[in-house]
């Protein structure tokens, strides 16, 4: 099966859950790579992935930084909500705030890691699906909050569904 059709799933027009993870440190955000000769190869994302069957959001989201990057997360909250489609197969993207709790990223199953400025973020190559949260990110509209504090009210609202397929 290529990396596409594994992406894609089969095609029951139901959009599959990703989560993501937005982890600022010292005025930069965490990014990944995407491996070539993959669906979006070399692309630049934020850390994170599919949710499976029977996974929470946040068991998701913990699992693919782990497996991804060597990290543990405190997960905070949801700051980003779009759709888009792929072909015939939509996505539905949450991003949420995190912090890092233990251990520090490093390639294990994406092909780099950086910590990119957040007003460089336009010059890297990212998926369709997360281009309006890079925008929102860029103009200053995603604040910083401290997931700490858990009596904060960020005053989130999902983003308007980009393009259903």
């Amino acid at each position: 099966m290529t990396d596409q059709s594994r992406l894609m799933g089969k095609n029951d027009g139901k959009p599959f859950r990703v989560v993501a993870a937005l982890i600022r440190r010292d005025g930069k955000i965490l990014l990944t790579q995407r491996w070539p000769g993959r669906h979006l190869g070399l692309m630049w994302e934020f850390p994170g992935g599919k949710v499976e069957e029977g996974e929470s959001d946040e068991q998701a989201l913990q699992r693919e930084l782990s497996e991804e990057l060597g990290i543990d997360v405190n997960i905070g909250t949801a700051c980003f909500e779009t759709c888009h489609g792929y072909g015939n197969r939509a996505v539905h993207l949450i991003i949420y705030r995190c912090s890092m709790l233990s251990g520090e990223p490093r390639p294990i199953d994406v092909k780099a890691v950086e910590w990119v400025d957040e007003k460089s973020l336009l010059e890297r190559n990212f998926p369709p699906a997360d281009l309006p949260f890079v925008h929102e990110l860029v103009a200053g509209r995603i604040a910083h909050i401290d997931i700490s504090d858990s009596d904060s009210d960020d005053g989130f609202k999902p983003a308007q569904v980009v393009r259903r397929p």
